[in-house]
This record gives C-alpha cells, structure tokens and sequence, in this order.
C-alpha cells in the first residue's frame, strides 16, 4: 500500500474507534464556587444559582443544611463587626485631647486608650474570619453536594480534526 492509502486507512480507523469509545460523561448537576471578597457565588451550569436555590439542593442533609444557615447569617454580620473594630481602633489612636497644668504652664497632650485599641483589632479581626468561615463553609458544602452526585459512566470523547491553521489535531476529554 502506499503512504497516503495507509494514512487514510489508519484516520478511517481511528474515527471508527473513537466514535464507539466509552466517554466518561461529566455530571452536569455539579456545583462549583467561585469565592470573592466577601462572598461566595455558587455556580451550575455556567450559571449563578440563588441562595435558596442552593439551601433546597442541601435539604437532603441536615449537617449542611443546618451549616448553611449558619453561614448565611453570619455572612452579612462579619463585615459589620469588621468595621466596628476598624472605627473603634480609630478612636482609640486618635484619642481625647486634655490638658495638664504643671507649675502654671498648660501643656496638652492626648489620652490614648491601648485596651480600646485592641478591643477595636480584635473585633476587626473577629469580623474578618466571620467572613472567611461562611466562604469556607459554603466550598465545603459545594464539595459536599458534588460528592454526592455519582457520575453515570466511564468514557472518554476523542475528536480528530483540523485546527484553525489547518493541521492535524487530536483533541481527548475525558
């Protein structure tokens, strides 16, 4: 046979094989979260999912239902404590001017309160995990409700082709 007969004979065969190969098809109920800054979007299919959209796929169990809850509770509060720290930090670096007499001569000077200060670093801190726990605790129930789903079979899909600049391509997902 010649080069070209061999080579069309070796593509013929591999489409044939490709098309009656198993493809693990990917689960298209799986979740995935993308976290932010101060929140975490819940995404299916390409598309953001509500939150109670999201709390009705946990119903099936109580544990994540129950840490869902608590999440979205917390969520919008640990901002909120954040900056009560940041402003009550503020006030205690910024201070209370007063005034000392000292032989008849006024001096001012400023009071500044360290227990305030940090009290306010606490509560900013306080605030800040807040956050992070909901966004973890959300990925978790994300990876929760994603091990759930079983997957419906083994394959994999093979596709062979031309590319854009007109070579040869095999592309393989699985």
């Amino acid at each position: 046979m010649t080069k070209p007969i061999k080579f069309l004979f070796a593509l013929i065969a591999f489409f044939t094989l490709s098309k009656f190969s198993l493809a693990q098809k990917i689960n298209s109920d799986s979740l995935y979260c993308e976290r932010k800054l101060f929140t975490s979007k819940v995404y299916l299919h390409g598309n953001q999912i509500f939150k109670y959209q999201f709390a009705e796929m946990l119903k099936t169990s109580k544990k994540w239902s129950r840490k869902n809850t608590i999440s979205r509770i917390i969520l919008p509060i640990g901002p909120l404590v954040a900056a009560g720290g940041i402003y009550l930090a503020y006030d205690a670096i910024k201070g209370i001017p007063m005034e000392a007499e000292i032989d008849g001569v006024i001096y001012p000077y400023t009071k500044r309160n360290l227990p305030e200060l940090l009290g306010g670093l606490a509560f900013f801190v306080t605030g800040l995990s807040m956050v992070e726990s909901s966004n973890e605790t959300t990925q978790n129930a994300v990876n929760w409700y994603n091990s759930q789903l079983k997957p419906d079979k083994i394959s994999m899909n093979l596709q062979l082709g031309l590319n854009q600049k007109g070579h040869l391509a095999l592309r393989l997902n699985f």
